[in-house]
């Protein structure tokens, strides 16, 4: 199934594990993807790696040139680069939250904001750019405040981005990832097994894989969600539900 044949992709935070996932993803359905990270990003066929710390701004409008210039125009943006540090509140310092809030909203609204105006100069209506936020920006912990205010920041520019881009035809929709497993393939767990937060969080039962994050996000910026914008799918094994 080639869902992206001829449609270039860019996908920021390429080196980790839901960024990769994405880029691999699109690239098996024909699309022509741009990976894009501070730390090598992934390669390989239909996808070409750029290195670039997006918290520069400057080097932000180089990776999308570089991508543009080898790849031909963007047509999907898949914002995954985001940081996370964990730092209890009354310890938290200004560089800390420049740090988060730096790559996971300041590099967020700038990426959007250049395929945004990419996709209207050209005429383009089929746009798409998904932001990946998380259920932290709906459920607190008191060790993450920096992090959880910005995926809330995501959740609600994601929302205001799709009213300000519907007019030029361009999609905006967020995934919000749930607990994630660090590997690729779905566990085969005995219930018996399940930690306790598994257990009482997550009604699926166990932790998700970054393919099921990919699968989502390709299925947003698919043509089978083309009256979808504006809002944010959770991909969290229903624990949101049983919060």
């Amino acid at each position: 199934m080639q869902r992206f044949e001829g449609r270039t992709v860019l996908v920021t935070g390429a080196a980790g594990q839901i960024g990769a996932a994405c880029a691999g993803a699109f690239a098996a359905e024909g699309a022509r993807v741009a990976a894009v990270d501070c730390d090598e990003p992934a390669s390989g066929e239909g996808v070409v790696g750029i290195r670039a710390d997006l918290a520069v701004p400057v080097e932000l409008e180089r990776a999308f040139d570089a991508a543009e210039a080898e790849l031909g125009p963007i047509d999907v943006l898949v914002q995954s680069a985001a940081v996370h540090a964990r730092v209890p509140f009354l310890e938290i310092t200004a560089e800390n939250i420049d740090h988060v809030l730096g790559i996971n909203v300041r590099a967020l609204l700038l990426g959007a904001r250049r395929a945004g105006a990419s996709l209207a100069a050209r005429g383009a209506r089929d746009g798409v750019i998904v932001n990946l936020t998380s259920v932290s920006g709906v459920v607190a912990d008191a060790e993450s405040v920096a992090y959880e205010a910005s995926k809330g920041a995501v959740t609600m520019a994601t929302r205001a981005m799709a009213v300000a881009l519907a007019p030029h035809g361009t999609r905006v929709v967020g995934v919000g990832p749930g607990s994630m497993a660090k590997f690729q393939e779905l566990p085969a767990r005995d219930p018996a097994d399940l930690d306790d937060y598994e257990r009482r969080r997550i009604p699926l039962g166990r932790l998700g894989v970054a393919q099921e994050i990919a699968d989502a996000v390709l299925f947003l910026a698919s043509p089978a969600a083309t009256y979808v914008t504006g809002t944010v799918l959770y991909v969290d094994g229903g624990s949101l539900a049983a919060w």
